[in-house]
């Protein structure tokens, strides 16, 4: 239908899009203009920062008010000329890196740490969740598993390359400029980048209180020498152990490795807890160490009782890189091998953990080696990932374990690049397609204001303002006053929306759109 605006007016029946702070959630609604509340807001300009990154829509302006809670009498214009009414959203199912798992973002709550593009854990601050109608974004990347799939707006952390001029056309290779882009303006080829995470936790010993009997009525107290040792057995643990009825550790190998690294397991096993294991019969071509002790199935189950949950706690992901060096040496020895191809031989690791497949490619790149994840999913089997290092970089990895390699390749011909803060990943193809009221969340997370989707660096939604002076309302009208662009002033704002003239109500389906009116 047609209105004479702004002398007749569409009214929507609904609320305005808000942010609950009780709740901790942005609130679906229809967005409209900012209502500014003078006594509220005190010109802290977290507004005009967060817009910043997007559309630099808002700007701060001097108006004296004599409002005691704004002493600067600084307050916000809006100019809706630029503003794009942001929702800088991803998937509701997309996990994201926390501190220092994987979890899906709709499981994320207020508090919790994730990992930001500085490398650090940042505590999520607000959470937003939405419906979003438009062009849907999935952006394959080389090294991880699957896409990151986003909103049009979302802007990802990356670096678009050049072209250059020889004939083949080639990207060239950059680690700069490093900046903020819609998934829009990117290509196949062009770096996305993921986070090298910084912290280092350095633990001398790991000390519990065990509970011995049901009901805790008695513990003993475990105290264990965190050295390089301890971490190689975790590693066999990773590989193959499982935990059994609370009070059994299980150990299971080849039984071509009975002398090698099976025998090395069960030497660790009884330094650390003084009892030898049992070797019995696994399967026809296996062996299993068995170890009764309920001091070492508490300590191990922290690690994950089974393969699909296997996971590294705090204090083993962030421990020191020559700990971390030998947990990885001990999980490639049991749970790994070496491919070898005609083009190439590379290391691999293959855990049913996603959990664990992405902490493990995170902690190489603590160690200064590029990893990446594959993903194969067998009928009536459980979907495996498969961590990978090739090329130069699993020539490094070998003089690291000082194992023997025997591939010297003359050519590096990777993909990947690295630094001291990133791995850079090239983009593999990205897809597009429309959705219709698609759930999409997002966070707002403190300081770095980014985070981690998959392991890769994106940015946060815009942050809400945390006085709740300034929110978008449901009311649509651009016209209320008599002026020549689209810009509104503090004082503008600071007015409720008119609601003169004759009104027509519309009801929207939120599947359909339309449904009603009169």
């Amino acid at each position: 239908m047609t209105l004479r605006y702004p002398e007749q007016k569409l009214d929507l029946e609904g609320t305005g899009y808000k942010y609950d702070a009780k709740q901790g959630v942005g609130l679906p609604g229809y967005k409209g203009r900012h209502i500014l509340f003078l006594d509220k807001c005190t010109g802290c300009q977290l507004c005009a920062i967060a817009c910043d990154g997007v559309a630099v829509a808002i700007d701060m302006q001097k108006v004296t008010k004599g409002k005691p809670q704004n002493k600067k009498d600084i307050w916000p214009a809006v100019d809706y000329g630029r503003c794009v009414f942001c929702g800088l959203c991803v998937d509701y199912l997309t996990e994201i890196q926390t501190n220092p798992g994987l979890k899906p973002i709709n499981q994320i709550v207020l508090g919790e740490r994730v990992l930001t593009h500085t490398g650090d854990y940042k505590p999520v601050t607000k959470i937003w969740d939405m419906t979003y109608t438009g062009p849907m974004y999935r952006v394959f990347v080389y090294g991880k598993p699957e896409p990151l799939i986003c909103t049009a707006d979302h802007k990802i952390v990356a670096i678009s390359r050049l072209v250059s001029e020889r004939k083949d056309r080639r990207l060239l290779r950059a680690t700069a400029p490093l900046l903020f882009h819609k998934p829009g303006e990117l290509k196949p080829g062009d770096y996305m980048v993921s986070p090298i995470v910084r912290k280092v936790v350095h633990t001398d010993r790991y000390e519990k209180d065990v509970e011995m009997y049901r009901g805790g009525w008695a513990t003993r107290r475990q105290s264990l020498d965190a050295s390089p040792e301890l971490f190689h057995l975790i590693g066999y643990y990773f590989a193959e152990g499982s935990c059994d009825g609370g009070r059994r550790v299980n150990f299971d190998f080849n039984e071509t490795e009975r002398e090698t690294y099976a025998k090395d397991c069960g030497s660790l096993v009884a330094k650390f807890f003084g009892k030898e294991c049992k070797v019995r019969k696994n399967g026809e071509h296996g062996i299993r160490l068995v170890l009764d002790s309920a001091m070492a199935e508490d300590f191990f189950s922290q690690f994950g009782k089974g393969a699909p949950n296997k996971n590294m706690p705090d204090w083993v992901f962030f421990a020191e890189p020559e700990k971390q060096l030998e947990l990885m040496k001990g999980e490639w020895q049991g749970d790994g091998c070496r491919v070898n191809q005609t083009r190439q031989t590379y290391l691999n690791i293959t855990t049913t953990s996603k959990t664990l497949a992405y902490q493990l490619q995170s902690v190489y790149a603590r160690l200064g080696i590029v990893a990446t994840i594959d993903t194969q999913h067998s009928p009536n089997r459980l979907r495996s990932y498969h961590v990978n290092v090739f090329g130069r970089w699993a020539v490094k990895l070998s003089k690291m374990w000082k194992i023997e390699f025997d591939y010297e390749p003359t050519k590096h011909a990777d993909k990947f690049l690295m630094d001291d803060k990133y791995v850079y990943l090239p983009i593999r193809r990205i897809e597009v397609e429309e959705v219709n009221n698609h759930r999409v969340m997002d966070v707002t997370v403190q300081d770095d204001h980014t985070f981690a989707p998959l392991g890769l660096a994106t940015s946060n939604c815009v942050d809400a303002c945390p006085f709740d002076a300034l929110y978008m309302t449901n009311e649509y009208e651009m016209a209320a006053y008599d002026k020549m662009s689209l810009k509104y002033t503090p004082d503008m704002l600071a007015v409720p929306p008119k609601l003169e003239g004759k009104t027509y109500k519309v009801k929207l389906d939120s599947e359909k759109g339309t449904s009603t009116h009169g």
